[in-house]
């Protein structure tokens, strides 16, 4: 898919063109909808434990030339240089939901409040801060790839911040179980 004739550290023509492909994708996607609804109505429906099956094999194939660059024994080393991974806590955790909040108030509560009703903002704004923190786990791992970065680096980061999610949404799951019993 990467046009390798591009210098070294360079983009390639695909990485270069990116935003056009991905815009001429949801056109064709917002097209393809259109015309033919009921094929994409009975994609939508294939789901086992609320996860959709071609989503999951597309992100699969997204991830997956990612995935096979990992040298899995060399993960042990990722500790000696734990400035990148600390950078990336402090983003997603303490920056980025912030930053989102700020947005989602602007722009639900200020610029679109006529058109949002105020309960369904502040549905959106949880969302959006969440969102925030909570980058796509595959996105990450396709733009550390287009950028040439360290995939087994890049790994621990996206499991260090899934963990996080997995631990936090357990402990308000726990606390939403003990509010609804008392």
């Amino acid at each position: 898919m990467t046009d390798m004739t591009a210098a070294p550290g360079g983009l390639g023509r695909f990485e270069r063109w990116l935003s056009i492909w991905v815009a001429a994708a949801i056109l064709a996607g917002l097209l393809l909808g259109n015309i033919a609804p009921g094929i994409f109505g009975g994609l939508a429906g294939l789901e086992v434990a609320s996860v959709n099956l071609p989503v999951a094999v597309l992100i699969w194939a997204m991830v997956y030339p990612m995935m096979v660059g990992v040298d899995f024994g060399s993960i042990r080393r990722v500790g000696e240089e734990p400035r990148g991974l600390l950078i990336t806590l402090v983003v997603n955790w303490l920056i980025k939901p912030f930053t989102m909040a700020a947005l989602g108030v602007l722009f639900f509560n200020h610029v679109f409040a006529g058109l949002i009703p105020p309960e369904d903002a502040q549905s959106y704004l949880a969302g959006v801060i969440l969102l925030g923190a909570a980058p796509c786990t595959a996105m990450v791992f396709v733009w550390s790839n287009l950028t040439r970065g360290d995939p087994t680096y890049t790994l621990v980061q996206v499991s260090v911040n899934d963990l996080i999610m997995a631990a936090s949404r357990s402990r308000h799951a726990a606390a939403a179980t003990i509010q609804s019993q008392a």
